[in-house]
């Protein structure tokens, strides 16, 4: 190979590496057989361990953060927390995403724990919201005692993010479904695939990163229970773009999840609604880790966690079916 090819491809691989990782993430062997259903101790020393994020994603994060935020009103206290049944293995980047969110803006100060004690009136009265990272069964986490204080802490006036998998924490709750304002059924549209998502009232405070065109994404994509998602309480925000064929077919597609794909029009995949005194907002991105260092998200997040906060202003009236 002569000399100048040498030195081409010398410089060429660094750039394409960095573009797989920025992609896909970091390369990692396999994780233990059977680690989702080990008992949590070690289900999280894997998500810390094996699936922490590298320096490498670290810094893609670091370099999609969002510079500035909404002045908030006081100093902000939001508490992430991040106890599941199933581990999604993001948790850990998530964790680092949000944290590093809140302190690069200013818009909060966050507080990340696993220890379902805090779900007590008096431990979540520090806080002016909480942030679920792919929590799922809170029969199994944070049990009863749990869910009514959580519940008690929303009616109040605070604010509730929920990410992706938050959905699936409510199966047996029925209150909790309806104050996160969908229960998952399924993801008919799986990790690997990359979807068309659109826009909802472009000009929305929290739909701004997106601009006024559908936009593709790679990331998991659920589908609702059958009356536990309402457009009647909800204001969406972003739906699968459903003129778009791409979103029924391919290999990640699952054909035997093509009726719960199609049971609501546009499928919904970020909403808003008021709960109470208190302010929701959910969202289903979130599954893959790349998710955490996409600029657009990323404000989509802080947008989003803004409103739960009471420090950004956004309608949340429920809007009719977009054509």
């Amino acid at each position: 190979m002569h000399l100048k090819s040498l030195l081409l491809l010398a410089l060429t691989l660094p750039l394409f590496a960095t573009a797989q990782i920025e992609k896909f993430g970091s390369k990692r062997d396999r994780a233990p057989k059977g680690w989702t259903k080990f008992e949590w101790p070690e289900k999280r020393a894997i998500l810390f361990g094996h699936f922490a994020p590298t320096q490498k994603e670290k810094a893609l994060i670091d370099k999609a953060l969002p510079k500035t935020a909404e002045p908030p009103k006081s100093p902000r206290k939001l508490l992430i927390f991040y106890r599941c049944q199933y581990p999604h293995a993001s948790i850990a980047t998530a964790n680092y995403a949000f944290q590093h969110l809140g302190q690069k803006s200013g818009a909060y100060h966050a507080t990340l724990t696993d220890d379902p004690a805090t779900f007590t009136d008096a431990s979540l009265a520090q806080f002016d919201a909480l942030l679920l990272n792919n929590t799922t069964s809170f029969e199994q986490t944070i049990g009863k005692s749990g869910q009514k204080a959580l519940l008690k802490f929303v009616n109040s006036g605070k604010g509730l993010i929920g990410i992706h998998a938050a959905s699936d924490a409510c199966k047996g709750w029925k209150p909790g479904q309806k104050m996160l304002g969908g229960r998952f059924n399924g993801h008919p549209w799986t990790a690997p695939g990359t979807w068309i998502f659109k826009p909802e009232s472009p000009r929305h405070p929290i739909n701004l990163p997106f601009g006024n065109q559908p936009f593709t994404h790679r990331d998991e994509v659920y589908a609702y229970a059958p009356g536990t998602f309402s457009r009647q309480r909800s204001r969406v925000l972003i739906s699968l773009d459903m003129s778009k064929e791409e979103n029924l077919q391919g290999k990640h597609f699952k054909e035997n999840q093509k009726e719960k794909a199609l049971a609501q029009p546009h499928p919904p995949v970020s909403w808003i609604h008021p709960q109470k005194q208190g302010r929701v907002f959910y969202t289903n991105f979130g599954h893959n880790n790349t998710t955490y260092w996409h600029p657009q998200i990323l404000r989509h997040y802080l947008a989003g966690i803004q409103y739960a906060l009471g420090d950004l202003e956004a309608d949340a009236s429920p809007q009719p079916l977009p054509q």
